[in-house]
């Protein structure tokens, strides 16, 4: 993970190949660690039990996990640096404007673990739809006003995306370990929370050069609407695995239609 992070976060600074070089030696390290583990696993307990990616909702909710905390995270950083270098906020009044996040995540939280087993994965799918709605609007909001009403502006789009947070991160976590045999729960939930960090690692990398990158001509209103860019395509991805988990859930079970049809025709 170093070796692919650090060329994100050193992108202005470092040369093509000097970037290539290091992202190739962190996939060929990754896959050595993946054929060791396999191997390893063969007759002894593995750091991480690649056999529970063969159940889908296990393996979708990880995605979700990695990919929208890549998204989200990066929200704090690019937006209160804007707010303090490009609108000359205090770091006081940049924290208090993310204040609606925060509630609007904390009542959702209550209402999402209340409802996630009755409807499923359709909670987190709500969720990211709302969190993709609030971010578009913060942005939208922050670029038509930039000076001090922006606060105000971008609070009922932050709120909405809050609350979509709350429908996501609890949830996902029940769901995607709901199909893990106990034996395994151990390594299930720490690759699963390991993917919610690394994660959160590659998006505040990755948004934040696009960010930085984009405000070193100046224009902070740019960059902020760039990192949101970004940041969106990134919630977009985990609500297409929420959907694509949705969809291949409703599908009945190879066979099944030609068992029933045999029981109709005997019948």
């Amino acid at each position: 993970m170093l070796l692919v992070l650090l060329p994100l976060i050193e992108a202005r600074n470092w040369s093509v190949g000097r970037i290539a070089l290091l992202t190739v030696a962190g996939l060929a390290a990754l896959t050595a660690f993946v054929g060791w583990e396999r191997r390893y696993a063969r007759h002894r307990e593995p750091v991480v039990d690649l056999s529970l990616f063969r159940l889908r909702s296990y393996t979708l909710g990880v995605v979700i996990g990695l990919v929208y905390f890549a998204g989200f995270t990066a929200i704090f950083l690019a937006f209160t640096v804007y707010l303090q270098l490009g609108l000359d906020y205090s770091a006081l009044a940049a924290g208090a404007a993310l204040t609606p996040f925060s509630l609007g995540s904390a009542v959702a939280a209550l209402v999402g673990g209340r409802i996630v087993t009755r409807f499923g994965r359709r909670v987190v799918a709500t969720g990211l739809t709302l969190v993709t709605l609030g971010v578009g609007g913060s942005a939208l909001g922050a670029g038509v006003m930039p000076d001090t009403g922006a606060i105000w502006l971008v609070a009922a789009p932050l709120l909405i995306a809050g609350f979509g947070s709350g429908l996501v991160i609890s949830p996902n976590v029940t769901l995607t370990l709901a199909e893990v045999p106990v034996a395994r729960a151990g390594s299930a939930s720490g690759v699963l929370q390991t993917g919610q960090r690394l994660g959160s690692a590659i998006g505040i990398a990755s948004v934040g050069s696009v960010f930085f990158a984009a405000a070193a001509h100046g224009n902070w209103g740019s960059a902020y609407w760039h990192a949101m860019l970004v940041t969106i395509a990134l919630i977009v991805t985990a609500l297409a695995a929420a959907l694509l988990d949705l969809r291949l859930s409703r599908r009945p079970p190879a066979g099944s239609g030609g068992r029933r049809r045999t029981s109709e025709r005997a019948e």
